[in-house]
């Protein structure tokens, strides 16, 4: 069945956008498949996927709150993320892979300290170092034993593999540019990734060479597409215009992502978002029985009419 809801996503895209899509679905599920039968919806359907919306918003709303505590905690604190790296290894002998500011309630007893994650040998540990004094408060290691722990270890041995600068050495690299939250290795680019904020709020992210120690504006994502099997890259411009593409992971071929595909669970229609040369984004829908492309203006009346309900 996913393999059926992948092809006809990429088909509708395609469709719109005049071109060819192409995409490749792994699944395990080779039997024919059967017509689904339209889905029933009580009364209160509606309403209960509205409520659970607006929870995962105020889940979201929390993590940025919790975000902005962590950056408020490391600008206030005595300790900077480099000692508290310094600090650890003292304690525990390994190498850093990650240092964050960390204030869950199940670690070191609610109190709120650096966390360092050092590898030593294969074993992990969590060390927990005093913002304001530097003492380390405590120390514990992961005893979980599963194949997870096993890839991070060796992803972690890879992409520091005769490196020179370590998570320490990345913290004091970048922290000319503002009080340093967060340093955490990259298992896809290979460098670190290092968090700032400001005295006036403002965070950013920055890229730390590990060989050269070079320091570079982190403004780019690169994901990999479980969908299309393709890496996916957003950038963003000097003047602040952010963009999406697409690049092939066999033949590093660069083309620009400016389609969106979604199934319409009310019109059960697929819904695609394309954008033009000069920045204008349009919405357009695809029968998924004619493959018949018709403008989907109605999408900004809802909007609309959802912004008032809002209000």
């Amino acid at each position: 069945m996913k393999r059926n809801i992948v092809i006809a996503a990429v088909t509708a895209a395609a469709l719109v956008g005049g071109g060819t899509a192409t995409a490749v679905a792994v699944s395990g599920d080779d039997a024919p498949t059967t017509t689904d039968q339209a889905e029933t919806r009580g009364p209160d359907d509606d309403g209960r996927d509205d409520r659970r919306d607006d929870d995962r918003d105020n889940l979201d709303d929390l993590d940025d709150l919790d975000d902005l505590d962590d950056d408020s905690r490391a600008l206030s604190a005595d300790v900077t993320a480099a000692e508290a790296v310094a600090a650890a290894l003292k304690h525990r002998a390994g190498t850093a892979v990650s240092v964050v500011m960390d204030d869950d309630d199940d670690d070191h007893r609610g109190r709120t300290a650096w966390k360092v994650d050092v590898l030593g040998g294969g074993t992990w540990h969590s060390v927990w170092t005093d913002p304001s004094s530097g003492k380390v408060l405590g120390s514990e290691r992961d005893d979980d034993d599963d194949d997870d722990d096993d890839d991070d270890t060796a992803e972690a041995r890879a992409a520091l593999k005769g490196t020179s600068v370590t998570a320490e050495k990345a913290a004091r690299a970048v922290a000319a540019k503002g009080t340093v939250t967060s340093v955490e290795l990259d298992d896809d680019t290979k460098a670190w990734e290092v968090g700032t904020v400001a005295s006036g709020g403002d965070d950013r992210e920055w890229r730390v060479d590990p060989n050269s120690g070079e320091v570079t504006a982190d403004d780019t994502s690169v994901e990999l597409d479980d969908d299309t099997k393709a890496w996916e890259v957003g950038t963003v411009a000097s003047g602040g215009d952010d963009r999406e593409w697409r690049v092939d992971p066999n033949s590093g071929e660069v083309t620009a992502d400016d389609t969106s595909v979604e199934l319409d669970d009310d019109t059960k229609a697929w819904e695609v978002g394309t954008v033009a040369s000069g920045g204008d984004d349009r919405e357009w829908r695809v029968d998924p029985n004619s493959g018949e492309v018709t403008a989907d203006d109605a999408s900004d009346d809802r909007d609309d009419a959802d912004d008032r309900d809002d209000r």
